[in-house]
């Protein structure tokens, strides 16, 4: 590298740094500026791990909303880049696992009444009456009303983490013992 490109490196860098100090103090006029000094990275970070433009673009959100809540913990002088692409790229790994999770949890689902159809109503309370009260809840918001687990966490005001929990414990339930009530 030229001289001019390791000043103009340093440059951008010191932007960088004098904006944090500025988010810290609630001062958000520079954002944008940070934004678009820092997206390209942060996008780049999250796109290789889920694969899927839209997704990545919601993650990035969520990442800079996490930066900004969490901007206290940023080291002063430590590389900006690092720092909120590792916030963006653990979202996205959290992301990437709790779809892995909810796709074999929905196929299972799917899958349950192998032998025998539901043939009706009774047979769905049959099958419900397995689950004790949270595991029902969570099973017919997510099944029966078509909800995302992130609705679902806030109707039952439960961390999302739980009602993940839920609903995969749930489906176990389910998965060895529906063929004896059916």
């Amino acid at each position: 590298m030229d001289l001019d490109c390791i000043l103009s490196a340093r440059r951008v860098m010191d932007q960088i740094h004098e904006i944090i100090e500025e988010l810290r103090q609630k001062d958000y006029k520079s954002f944008d500026t940070f934004y678009n000094l820092t997206k390209n990275q942060v996008f780049y970070a999250i796109i290789n791990i889920v694969k899927d433009k839209d997704l990545a673009h919601d993650i990035m959100q969520d990442t800079y909303i996490k930066f900004l809540e969490k901007i206290d913990q940023y080291k002063s002088g430590a590389n900006p880049y690092a720092y909120i692409s590792m916030i963006g790229r653990n979202l996205a790994i959290n992301t990437y696992n709790r779809q892995k999770r909810l796709i074999k949890s929905d196929e299972l689902l799917e899958s349950i009444p192998a032998d025998k159809e539901v043939e009706n109503d009774e047979d769905i309370f049959k099958i419900l009456n397995l689950l004790n009260d949270d595991e029902k809840e969570v099973v017919t918001l997510h099944v029966i009303n078509d909800l995302k687990f992130k609705e679902i966490a806030k109707i039952m005001e439960k961390p999302l983490g739980t009602v993940l929990w839920i609903y995969n414990k749930a489906i176990k339930k389910l998965k060895d013992k529906v063929g004896d009530v059916l």
